[in-house]
């Protein structure tokens, strides 16, 4: 009885099996290598050259505020060395309150950098999204010409023989799109 049983359920799964792989091979599976379409179209190149126009912008911003204070920072040190002891230091009311103008300083800088980070990651995903829809588009449209029944991400495939559309997503998207409004992003500050 038991054997019975399991010839059946053996039967009956290799069964399954042989429609499940008959129903698999005859799938269409396309291919896309998103980062690719990104770097070579004309689209990511302008995106591309936007952002880096964006990036040298903000680290000018960023050298202008933090040099002052590393002029400041080695002044300063000069003067503790000059006063010998901490003591020294502390008795020092204009020094100590140097120093403490110096901290603040620190503290505001490190959060204007946290900011402008921020800002250049929301500036980048605007504008990456922006064309990500235009390739979603084109994709859906090539995916239903070529009745594919699956579009992977190319760098996913291990193994097989999928058709990759990359250069044929290029080319649609140069035709429908070479640039994008790349405009940095500017977050609301405290206080």
């Amino acid at each position: 009885m038991f054997i019975r049983t399991f010839i059946r359920a053996a039967t009956g799964m290799a069964v399954a099996f042989a429609f499940a792989g008959t129903a698999f091979a005859q799938s269409t599976i396309l291919v896309v290598d998103t980062q690719k379409v990104l770097k070579d179209s004309l689209v990511g190149q302008h995106v591309a050259r936007q952002l880096e126009t964006i990036y040298t912008s903000a680290q000018s911003e960023m050298k202008a505020k933090a040099t002052p204070l590393q002029t400041k920072g080695k002044s300063l040190q000069d003067q503790l060395k000059s006063k010998g002891s901490m003591e020294n230091v502390r008795a020092d009311a204009g020094l100590t309150a140097q120093l403490q103008a110096f901290q603040n300083d620190q503290q505001k800088l490190q959060v204007e950098e946290y900011y402008t980070t921020n800002e250049l990651k929301i500036t980048e995903q605007k504008a990456i999204s922006q064309v990500s829809k235009r390739v979603k588009t084109i994709i859906d449209q090539i995916a239903q010409e070529r009745n594919a029944d699956v579009v992977l991400e190319k760098s996913l495939v291990i193994y097989g023989g999928p058709a990759d559309v990359t250069d044929v997503v290029i080319s649609r998207l140069n035709s429908q799109m070479t640039t994008v409004p790349v405009t940095r992003e500017r977050l609301p500050r405290k206080g």
